[in-house]
């Protein structure tokens, strides 16, 4: 590992990590055997600084730090959306960094530089 940021289990209980430097996701099983990588490359699903890593409602969503967005990845590693950007207002991030789902599927996420955490319906509309 370069620089190991957030991690989680899937319901499989896997172990989902974000390697900030490596700029990449990083899924082992149970027992810590890699099982899978990924997030480089090119396009939407590519990750440029990855900080928090959270897993619910059949998804990974990861924190990218620098685009000020969350992307949105099945749980083998496929790219599905993303959602926010940069700003100040309700749906906006600037730097986000932690995630996490509870369990009605909604995903809270902390909007470091704008000093407050976010809540998103599994799909990435704002609650509050």
């Amino acid at each position: 590992f370069q620089y190991p940021h957030g991690v989680t289990t899937t319901p499989d209980n896997e172990v989902v990590m974000v390697d900030r430097d490596n700029i990449e996701v990083i899924v082992f099983d149970k027992d810590l055997k890699l099982i899978r990588t990924f997030g480089q490359g090119s396009g939407d699903g590519k990750l440029n600084l990855p900080v928090g890593v959270a897993v619910g409602n059949n998804v990974i969503a990861v924190s990218e730090y620098s685009e000020h967005v969350v992307k949105k990845f099945s749980l083998q590693g496929d790219y599905l959306s993303k959602f926010g950007s940069y700003g100040s207002r309700d749906g906006q991030f600037n730097n986000p960094r932690g995630l996490c789902f509870n369990t009605k599927g909604l995903l809270y996420v902390v909007d470091n530089s704008n000093c407050r955490v976010q809540v998103f319906t599994g799909i990435g509309n704002n609650i509050w």
